[in-house]
């Protein structure tokens, strides 16, 4: 086989390898609404199980080395340990297993992340296109999950990913030599001290950002199937509208650069998202959730990426911007889990995602705080590469 031809073969399956992660990661959120009956868990034990999966993958993302392919390697084999696991416990004992899953999740979209970044010759372009076909994994999700727990108990569907995610592991160490052979390693050179005040700031956003992320998208189908006139299919059609509309979101804020600053475009994106999640729980038929649902994901869709891509040049894209993605795997773990503990004490799990809406309330706050400190030549309005998300 020609060596062009095997490399964009290897490049085919490096995106199918990031969107089998973007499913893996959402497939917990998609069964909740079974598992809530299986396990009879509260709506804070449900939490918690989000707490465990985006805690691991907050520390496996700090587990990538040097060698990315071979952490690749290795974050896959802990992902297949962790599904047939998965597929065997029930109930509490699964909470451990959804741990050590997770870190198999952040040790491979790091990874994966890096790799755009490092391998090819436009790095930008690369990622934009491995971050879309996370959200293609994602948005994959809560359809194969809505029709699996018809015919079949719902934790088997991990016996799947478990063949699934070991078949895309043995392929990809096939392609190995081409996707690395020619590795394309960027100098890093810092360019007077580094204003690690304001990357704290992103870094803070970016865990915010990616908590509300988390909890809109992980409780909402649980969120519909309860409407008294809603039904299993509203819940998973509005759960992948959302996130093709974050999709959507991420491919159009390119073209809104062209008009607008990095700085605008941040601050309305979340003053929208803002007021679409209050939407979504402000109404109580399943059309208007919807349109909510998909304006919330398009005002979502361009504000990690717009983060990452200011920490990277705030940083000199120094590879330990790996911490971002470790810090904002943390927001998935904790924002989820604190909507299930309020929706538990309160008795609503409508009181329980004011959780989201409190957190974008804060991240509109720091990003006005943010532009006041930043220096225009500080950070850039060029269009870094946005880096697909820790979730």
């Amino acid at each position: 086989m020609p060596r062009n031809d095997r490399r964009l073969i290897s490049v085919v399956w490096l995106h199918i390898a990031f969107a089998a992660t973007g499913f893996g990661t959402t497939l917990l959120g998609c069964l909740l609404p079974t598992l809530h009956s299986a396990w009879s868990l509260t709506d804070a034990q449900a939490g918690f199980l989000f707490a465990c999966q985006f805690t691991g993958a907050a520390i496996g993302a700090l587990l990538v080395r040097a060698d990315l392919f071979r952490s690749i390697q290795e974050g896959y084999f802990v992902m297949v340990a962790g599904a047939v696991a998965l597929g065997i416990l029930h109930g509490h004992a699964a909470a451990v297993v959804f741990f050590f899953f997770g870190m198999g999740l952040g040790w491979a979209m790091t990874a994966i992340n890096m790799v755009g970044g490092t391998v090819f010759e436009r790095p930008g372009a690369a990622l934009s296109l491995l971050n879309a076909s996370w959200i293609v994994g994602a948005a994959l999700s809560p359809e194969v999950a809505a029709r699996w727990v018809r015919y079949a108990p719902p934790m088997h569907i991990y016996f799947v990913v478990a063949v699934v995610f070991a078949a895309i592991a043995l392929i990809l160490r096939r392609y190995r030599a081409s996707l690395m052979g020619n590795v394309i390693r960027r100098l890093r050179v810092s360019q007077g001290a580094t204003p690690w005040l304001l990357i704290a700031g992103f870094s803070l956003l970016g865990f915010l950002y990616v908590g509300v992320e988390v909890s809109v998208s992980g409780w909402m189908m649980t969120f519909v199937h309860r409407l008294p006139i809603s039904g299993g299919l509203w819940a998973a059609l509005i759960t992948s509208c959302f996130w093709l509309a974050l999709l959507c979101g991420r491919l159009l804020a390119p073209a809104v650069l062209l008009r607008a600053s990095e700085s605008h475009l941040l601050l309305a994106a979340m003053i929208i998202a803002c007021g679409s999640v209050i939407s979504i729980l402000l109404n109580h038929s399943p059309v208007a959730i919807l349109i909510s649902a998909v304006s919330a994901g398009l005002a979502l869709g361009p504000i990690f990426p717009l983060c990452a891509s200011r920490v990277l040049a705030l940083a000199h894209e120094s590879p330990q911007t790996k911490w971002l993605f470790s810090v904002a795997g943390m927001g998935g773990s904790v924002l989820p889990w604190l909507t299930g503990k309020l929706s538990t004490h309160t008795g609503s799990l409508r009181d329980g995602l004011l959780v989201p809406v409190a957190a974008l309330g804060i991240m509109i706050v720091c990003s006005l705080l943010i532009v006041r400190r930043a220096h225009p030549n500080v950070i850039s309005t060029q269009q870094i590469a946005p880096s697909a998300p820790l979730r």
